[in-house]
């Protein structure tokens, strides 16, 4: 089988490991070195950042004393408003970003590798196909968050229109949760998609197996386990790593991954440190599950496959599967 029909086992993205991502003891010291390397430079940052925040909030105008209790009222109040949801994304960034920085840095270190291996296969870091995944996961998306809220004679107005009571308000809102989470789900996507699959690739290339693990650990990660939206989350970590392997790296996913959170931000619920109410697994919760995989792989093949959106991406620049690949073969 040639190598642009090859299966997800056989993914450029994986492509090049050998027995250094074996190491245990290597595998130990990046994991040891990220986690707390990571989280004592996210810490430092994000308190930076919450600092910032304050500044321009005018949290220093009542004196240093006054610093404290603003940035806790901006916390606490969880997204109610403009500036504590932006808050609460900035903070999410300011404290994953440097973690995820950390850990990609130590990872390269002890195996050698430069950086760019843990993003994509391709010589550059493919910016279009972010955007594609951006662009057809928020297509996908947009007529179930439609459907939602029209079903929903309850359903309260969309953050992007309450949060804000004017259009600059709302303009900037809007502009501000794309500049934030954008890098945040790259963040997750260079640890999940980059580091972890990597690694759990050089033990199986079982592509059943790493969209499982991936899956589980991501959701995990989350720490929250009510039943939907652990399965929820697990499914998307699923649907990261199929795209990552079909594609040859996460720019794809990170916008995926991006649109989603976006999507929820603007339209659904502004970003909140309490976990939603748990309703148990339904009928509605299982069907939303199966379109959002389905839409995963969906709009992955149709970047794989229709030439002039594989060219403008520069899927082939990673060594992609042409549009002639069986389908049933990437699981070989």
């Amino acid at each position: 089988m040639s190598a642009d029909a090859a299966p997800l086992s056989s993914s450029a993205f994986i492509a090049e490991l050998d027995p250094r991502e074996k190491n245990l003891g290597r595998f130990l010291a990046t994991l040891a070195s990220g986690v707390v390397g990571g989280f004592l430079i996210g810490l430092v940052v994000g308190l930076a950042a919450l600092l910032a925040v304050g500044l321009f909030t005018g949290a220093f105008n009542d004196g240093v004393s006054q610093i404290a209790p603003h940035i806790e009222a901006l916390v606490g109040a969880d997204g109610a408003t403009v500036t504590s949801a932006l808050t609460l994304v900035l903070l999410a960034l300011a404290t994953n970003g440097p973690w995820a920085a950390t850990f990609v840095v130590v990872a390269a270190l002890f195996s050698g590798r430069r950086i760019l291996s843990y993003l994509t296969a391709a010589p550059r870091f493919r910016w279009r196909l972010l955007v594609c995944g951006l662009v057809l996961a928020a297509l996908f998306m947009a007529p179930v968050v439609a459907a939602s809220r029209l079903s929903d004679p309850h359903a309260a107005p969309p953050p992007m229109l309450s949060l804000a009571t004017t259009l600059p308000g709302q303009i900037g809102y809007t502009l501000a949760c794309f500049l934030l989470l954008i890098p945040a789900a790259a963040a997750e996507e260079v640890v999940f998609r980059g580091w972890l699959l990597r690694q759990s690739a050089a033990l199986t290339r079982n592509p059943f197996f790493l969209m499982a693990l991936n899956g589980v650990l991501f959701s995990a990660v989350h720490g929250e386990f009510a039943p939907e939206a652990f399965l929820e989350r697990a499914l998307m970590g699923a649907g990261f790593v199929y795209m990552t392997l079909r594609l040859g790296g996460i720019e794809f996913s990170t916008g995926a991954h991006a649109a989603n959170n976006i999507m929820i931000v603007l339209f659904i619920q502004p970003i909140s440190l309490k976990a939603a109410p748990s309703s148990g697994i339904s009928l509605d919760s299982l069907l939303e599950d199966v379109f959002l995989i389905c839409s995963y792989v969906l709009m992955t093949e149709l970047t794989a496959r229709w030439a002039p959106l594989r060219r403008w991406t520069g899927v082939d620049l990673a060594g992609g599967p042409t549009p002639t690949s069986v389908a049933a073969e990437h699981f070989a």
